[in-house]
């Protein structure tokens, strides 16, 4: 039957065909967490539902099928605020059969995307040969990795007074995004498009939901505390804490200026209190950011996984002409 959106006669079906290959890691094309925690990324049905029986949603589910029975599905989220979509889970059959089914999917959904207005799509891909492939395949292109940090602690050491942040305002996302500017390569903005209004604390805040500054599934985190805080004029550091919902862990980002470990373990510690200690808590560290790395293994935190982020661009970018001064006579 090929490739379609999965409808309400789906759902026990794809329910049960995510849960089975979930368990093998082989079967994970793309997953916003690593492997260990992949069940985290799913939903629960509940907020599927809408979208499986044609609501208004920011949830859609696809599936491939072949012979009458699925080869590959995938939960994708709409972002409320921004033109693009985010691939939460993608899972495919082991043999290549099941390979051919996620590239499908990945080829109707950014197609769905494109004449849904959309300007992006991004997924977050193990790193590992066949679903780098699939992902190149399709279009998409890297531009960082990121690395998943699992606490092995009940809780965090409190923190000194310097790692008590104030919280961020919204009168403060003209810094936020000045500091994210500062700390962020070129070719990593480039790919995520963040503008002053994504870091309004209070209003859109599109930069605060994954896969931007913190990576994960937005249907299963709750932002709890938003810290950042200044040197003078001189924006210093950020620290964004999420509460898990479901089976998702909790999640803590923390960014510091000019690789300040002491600071980024202080961050870290203010930013995780009032997290209920009823799981994990995991941390996402990008390729650029080893300080903070550091600042993790330090607090005892375990390496999970590793994961390319992709990103394929749906919208043609038009350059803005360069202005040259001009001699008036």
């Amino acid at each position: 039957m090929g490739v379609r959106r999965a409808g309400p006669f789906d759902l026990r079906g794809v329910n049960a065909y995510v849960a089975r290959v979930l368990r093998e890691h082989s079967s994970i094309i793309g997953c916003v967490l690593p492997a260990p925690l992949a069940g985290g990324a799913v939903a629960g049905w509940p907020k599927m539902l809408p979208g499986i029986f044609g609501m208004r949603s920011n949830v859609r589910v696809y599936v491939d099928e072949q012979g009458g029975r699925p080869r590959a599905a995938a939960l994708v989220y709409e972002a409320s605020r921004r033109p693009e979509w985010v691939v939460l889970v993608l899972v495919a059959d082991p043999e290549p059969a099941g390979a051919d089914g996620a590239f499908r999917i990945l080829s109707h959904l950014c197609a769905s995307a494109a004449r849904s207005g959309m300007h992006r799509v991004f997924g977050s891909v193990p790193d590992e040969a066949r679903p780098r492939e699939t992902y190149f395949q399709a279009g998409f292109y890297s531009y960082t990795r990121e690395t998943w940090f699992v606490s092995a602690a009940t809780r965090l050491a409190a923190p000194s007074r310097e790692g008590d942040a104030p919280s961020a305002k919204p009168v403060d996302a003209h810094d936020i995004f000045r500091f994210y500017a500062a700390t962020t390569p070129h070719a990593v903005q480039r790919a995520e498009q963040l503008s002053v209004g994504d870091f309004d604390v209070e209003r859109g805040a599109g930069a605060f939901e994954p896969p931007h500054l913190v990576g994960g599934n937005p249907l299963a985190m709750h932002r709890a505390r938003t810290l950042f805080d200044r040197e003078g004029e001189r924006p210093r550091s950020l620290a964004v804490a999420f509460r898990g919902l479901e089976r998702h862990p909790h999640v803590v980002k923390v960014r510091t200026l000019d690789g300040e470990v002491d600071r980024a373990r202080d961050l870290l510690r203010a930013a995780a209190l009032g997290l209920p200690i009823d799981r994990p808590l995991a941390a996402p560290v990008r390729s650029y950011e080893d300080h903070v790395a550091r600042a993790l293994l330090s607090e005892g935190f375990k390496e999970s996984a590793t994961a390319m982020l992709f990103v394929k661009e749906l919208a043609v970018r038009i350059e803005e002409p360069a202005l040259a001064p001009v001699v008036v006579r």
